[in-house]
């Protein structure tokens, strides 16, 4: 009996010994590091980057469309490159 419950105890302890060494939850979680971040420069990181990527995605459309279309095709991806450039200051701006 007394076996038993120097076994149970020895058990106790080594489980609470691992919680204390070994948290299941730090201190330092994602969650507390992005709040650090205010919430609207992670939107505004989020919407620079779909913009981004959707203008992208127009160019390489116009790119592979095939047909010049009197010449407004190569001068709507000139104007899909100056916006590029306009969000890429964006967030050279946003990184002040």
């Amino acid at each position: 009996m007394k076996a038993r419950i120097l076994t149970a105890l020895t058990a106790i302890a080594f489980i609470a010994a691992l919680v204390f060494v070994f948290p299941t939850h730090s201190t330092t979680s994602a969650a507390s590091a992005n709040s650090a971040v205010p919430q609207e420069r992670r939107e505004q990181a989020e919407d620079l980057h779909r913009a981004e990527n959707k203008l992208r995605e127009a160019r390489d459309i116009l790119k592979a469309a095939p047909g010049e279309y009197g010449g407004h095709r190569d001068k709507a991806i000139g104007r899909i490159d100056e916006a590029l450039a306009e969000v890429h200051e964006a967030w050279e701006h946003r990184s002040r």
